[in-house]
């Protein structure tokens, strides 16, 4: 499920990190990149005692050196042709002049349901 995401991700820019960035880590990737992260997942019902599927919520981040529409709207139309809804959480400039926007999708697993 998350290497799929991971594939429409690449469609967009070259450089997709899953989870998190250290940013004392002089090998960073130098803007812009998506950080993608798993941030809950959880049973939403049960049937005989056992979860009928899964909710799974995704966090994505685009980080730009700018503000760059052309590349917010390639990812918004990259996640919706693949059938991933989002919803836009926040957007925020870091103290370097950066943007993070940050995006949340939620899929369904059905792969551990009983």
């Amino acid at each position: 499920m998350l290497k799929k995401l991971r594939q429409v991700l690449l469609t967009v820019l070259p450089t997709v990190i899953y989870a998190h960035i250290d940013y004392d880590n002089e090998q960073n990737a130098d803007p812009p990149f998506i950080v993608y992260q798993e941030i809950s997942k959880r049973p939403p019902s049960f049937g005989d005692d056992k979860p009928i599927y899964y909710l799974r919520t995704i966090q994505i981040t685009l980080l730009t050196k700018k503000k760059d529409e052309a590349l917010e709207e390639k990812l918004e139309k990259a996640l919706l042709k693949n059938d991933y809804i989002f919803s836009l959480l926040n957007e925020f400039k870091n103290s370097d002049g950066s943007i993070n926007r940050v995006y949340e999708i939620r899929l369904e697993d059905f792969k551990y349901a009983k």
